[in-house]
């Protein structure tokens, strides 16, 4: 009988995995197959070999599968829900270690393994920017985790090597002579919580912490290159903030389900003082160009809309323009510099705050095109080169620096 139960469970559950790939492929299979013969291409060097071809197209089925399959959602708050009955105060859903904060958030642990040769050739290149090129080069780091250690359980700590990692290629781009801004020193000086620094629900920082960070890097510009950047254009107190009340169901929140994480506020800032800006955004070909204030331009309120299945904004962490898109603005009140910006989702809305400090910004993601650093700083010849990125990013950084 047992023997017969086994069989029967294993043909249901491989009829469930054809009905999951078979409707997947009937809602995505455009979109797998534009990633596994064409779009590909983004993530190959200018020389790919067979190699390359094939590691190419088995990231865009891996990116595929994680973002465009049927019934994703639902298994992993299922999972989620079973974890929790059982008592778990650790979750393993979607190939993420997910631990309860002691202020009530949640936070995915930093425990896989992580290389610094892409850190000593991103080192080397800064050093060589600045004595060929004369262009210096300043780093922010984006800590999008844990301001403070208290809040991880204690016999968790020993897993999480996120301060550690951060530590150490910290340390390296100073001895390295290279401009860096931590956003954890931002965090303490603007004397932050952790409830105004960190969502309960996305593994993003909030607005308010990225605002606090792009304003200690403008200190650290000045500082470091006297590029006399308007200091006072980020001070916080300068900026309204519109608060919109449990609307924002972030990642986590969509991983884990709403019964065991909650939804965020969020804060959206802009100037209270008076702004122009010429804003330009490009992705994929589109080119979106728009004339006016901060947060007529630069915020993009349409990301707060409310999804009408479940009444919460998924989106709501993006109001500060597409992370994707190629960035280009003009603020003639702002110092006559130009500041070319690579960054990922965390260093987004830092880019978004200098538009208001820097006379013309560049913003750029790599993961939206397959030039090299080297190559865009040439075309663009900035006065300064800044690298915003989280430890995300860091650790897997695998873009092209220099031909």
């Amino acid at each position: 009988m047992r023997k017969w139960l086994n069989r029967a469970l294993a043909v249901l559950f491989i009829a469930f995995l054809c009905t999951v790939f078979c409707v997947t492929m009937v809602q995505h299979g455009r979109m797998y197959a534009y990633g596994f013969f064409k779009s590909y291409k983004e993530k190959l060097p200018k020389n790919p070999t067979i190699l390359d071809n094939i590691e190419a197209r088995i990231y865009k089925l891996n990116g595929n599968a994680n973002e465009r399959l049927f019934l994703r959602d639902e298994m992993r708050v299922l999972n989620a829900r079973f974890q929790s009955l059982l008592g778990k105060d650790i979750y393993d859903v979607g190939g993420k270690d997910t631990v309860r904060l002691a202020n009530g958030a949640y936070y995915d642990m930093f425990t896989q393994k992580s290389t610094y040769e892409k850190m000593e050739e991103l080192i080397d290149f800064s050093i060589r920017l600045e004595e060929e090129m004369n262009i210096p080069t300043a780093f922010v780091y984006c800590h999008g985790g844990v301001y403070e250690e208290s809040l991880l359980p204690e016999k968790y700590r020993p897993m999480d090597d996120n301060n550690a990692f951060a530590d150490e290629f910290i340390e390296a781009f100073k001895k390295a002579g290279i401009s860096v801004t931590d956003s954890r020193v931002a965090y303490r000086t603007a004397g932050l919580t952790p409830d105004q620094a960190i969502f309960n629900s996305d593994i993003h920082w909030t607005h308010r912490m990225a605002l606090e960070t792009a304003a200690e890097a403008v200190r650290n510009l000045n500082r470091d290159f006297d590029l006399g950047l308007d200091e006072t254009a980020l001070d916080y107190e300068r900026f309204v903030d519109e608060v919109h009340k449990d609307i924002f169901k972030g990642e986590i929140a969509q991983r884990l389900g709403l019964g065991i994480v909650d939804v965020d506020d969020i804060h959206l800032l802009y100037p209270a003082y008076d702004t122009h800006i010429e804003y330009t955004s490009e992705k994929t070909g589109v080119k979106i160009e728009k004339s006016g204030s901060f947060s007529e331009t630069v915020v993009d309120r349409e990301k707060m809309n409310i999804d009408s299945d479940d009444g919460y904004s998924t989106t709501a962490y993006y109001i500060y323009g597409d992370y994707l898109a190629r960035l280009h603005t003009i603020n003639k009140d702002a110092a006559d510099k130009k500041i070319l910006i690579f960054k990922d989702s965390y260093g987004t809305p830092v880019s978004a705050y200098f538009t208001l400090v820097a006379g013309e910004l560049i913003a750029i993601d790599l993961r939206s095109t397959n030039e090299s650093i080297e190559a865009i700083v040439r075309e663009i010849q900035p006065d300064v080169v800044i690298f915003a990125y989280s430890q995300q990013m860091l650790r897997k950084f695998d873009y092209v620096i220099a031909e």
